[in-house]
């Protein structure tokens, strides 16, 4: 049974069995505060996941007889990525964590060379917002990580109790920028940031978790998947950017500083930017200039996004030192302060793009192999040629299914998939712009509502080879 504590801080009850002194808002205060470190602190680890995890953690006495230089001590978290360990080094004398990879990487004959290649430059991450890597290696089939043991909170156990006010939000945020940059110039991209993967020590600092994980538990060269589902090894679907949904392919830093919006949206307001969300400024008391910056971190066009984390810490601390610039004195007519952020539409489709492709590859390469049967038989070769055009008449087909259609305030917006030459949007039955197959459009247009001064429409539309990706947003003036 848990036993009841109280923070010697603010005097909150504690519940957690967590070894922190601290409540979790106590922990997130004392974040950044830019305190003096004491080498001596002992270093520690991941608080245990709560969540239900399909993943099967091999027993801590399994280990044991695979580390004989550590003593594994209890399993202290599991997940998409795999299983923790809080375990202890005798001859340092120091706790450690050891990540333990899923076995159904096993199968991967390239994983061992990448794990080797990926491994060293995650070790080479030696940032103060990041989880270290001392070790790490191959244990009878077992890949492993020998890391840093932080003993605290995770930025999810923070929020939800429900202790995170917006100047608290603003003293984390540049810590994460910090440790994003560092990483994003050693070419590694995190590709899961969430508050379950942002911890809070026992002297409340910021550290990110798991690095280059998913990268490295994908691979690069591995065929991409359709990734809305609950794919925790490339990402969590709420704090995902739009590209990284559709695509692992050619997904680069800046989708970790759409995810880095995404968690500054939600510490300021306690929500999550999805469907109709208002700007920080409209849900609580934060400077009217912060809409900008969490709004930009939000774009679903990776070119229109901040290029680099630093330039969002640049703009947070810019902010922070100056005057507050309250909702009231914002502009109201055209400002970002007077807008409304809505996902009017977002859909990725794989099933049909795919199995359109795939039957009308196979009615091209008909052609030609009927051509040498046509000289031993005739019958035979028109045979072919008739499975041929009837492969190509099904794939005129299926394509049919790719027309997605959605209307907003009276206005008709839809985007057509359906020709075999080209993809095509329409605003109100009008053609507004045409793409070649396999192409990337974006596409903005004021429309007039009643007597206002017109909400503006956001059309981003993706279509690859094995997917199609449609997102519309509306930016509704208030």
């Amino acid at each position: 049974m848990n036993q009841l504590r109280t923070c010697p801080e603010c005097g909150t009850t504690i519940t957690e069995t967590s070894e922190a002194e601290l409540c979790p808002g106590c922990l997130l205060k004392m974040a950044t505060n830019d305190s003096v470190v004491d080498p001596d602190f002992e270093q520690t680890q991941i608080t245990p996941q709560k969540k239900r995890q399909r993943f099967e953690a091999p027993a801590a006495d399994e280990l044991n007889a695979l580390f004989p230089n550590l003593e594994i001590l209890e399993l202290i978290g599991r997940g998409g990525m795999g299983a923790v360990y809080k375990a202890r080094q005798p001859d340092l004398d120091r706790f450690v964590a050891v990540k333990i990879l899923p076995r159904e990487i096993q199968g991967d004959p390239g994983f061992g060379d990448r794990f080797q290649r990926e491994a060293r430059t995650l070790a080479k991450l030696n940032h103060p917002n990041i989880v270290s890597v001392y070790d790490f290696g191959q244990i009878d089939e077992l890949f492993y990580f020998v890391m840093e043991f932080v003993d605290g909170v995770t930025l999810r156990d923070t929020i939800t109790a429900g202790s995170v006010a917006p100047e608290e939000a603003l003293r984390v945020i540049p810590n994460l920028c910090d440790a994003l940059q560092f990483a994003h110039e050693e070419g590694v991209v995190h590709r899961d940031i969430k508050p379950e993967n942002i911890l809070l020590d026992k002297r409340g600092r910021v550290k990110i978790a798991d690095f280059g994980l998913a990268k490295l538990l994908k691979g690069d060269g591995d065929e991409d998947e359709n990734l809305t589902g609950t794919h925790q090894v490339m990402g969590t679907l709420k704090y995902m950017a739009p590209e990284q949904m559709a695509t692992s392919r050619n997904v680069d830093h800046r989708a970790d500083i759409y995810s880095l919006g995404v968690i500054f949206y939600e510490l300021l307001t306690g929500d999550l930017p999805v469907g109709w969300f208002a700007p920080p400024s409209k849900k609580v008391a934060v400077d009217v200039r912060l809409d900008e910056v969490v709004l930009r971190t939000l774009e679903a066009e990776p070119g229109r996004r901040y290029q680099h984390a630093s330039e969002v810490k640049s703009a947070v601390e810019q902010l922070s030192s100056g005057p507050i610039v309250p909702q009231s004195a914002a502009p109201t007519d055209t400002g970002k302060g007077g807008i409304r952020i809505h996902k009017l539409m977002d859909n990725t489709e794989t099933k049909y793009r795919t199995r359109h492709h795939f039957v009308l590859i196979s009615s091209f390469m008909l052609v030609p192999l009927s051509l040498p049967v046509f000289r031993e038989s005739l019958p035979f070769g028109a045979a072919i040629l008739a499975v041929a055009f009837a492969l190509f008449i099904w794939a005129v087909k299926i394509k049919k299914h790719l027309v997605w259609e959605t209307t907003y305030k009276g206005h008709t917006i839809r985007l057509d998939c359906s020709s075999m030459l080209a993809e095509r949007i329409y605003l109100d039955d009008g053609l507004v712009q045409r793409g070649g197959l396999g192409t990337k459009m974006e596409f903005r247009t004021k429309i007039k509502v009643g007597d206002g001064i017109g909400d503006e429409i956001i059309i981003w539309f993706d279509a690859q080879f094995r997917y199609c990706r449609c997102r519309i947003d509306v930016e509704e003036r208030m």
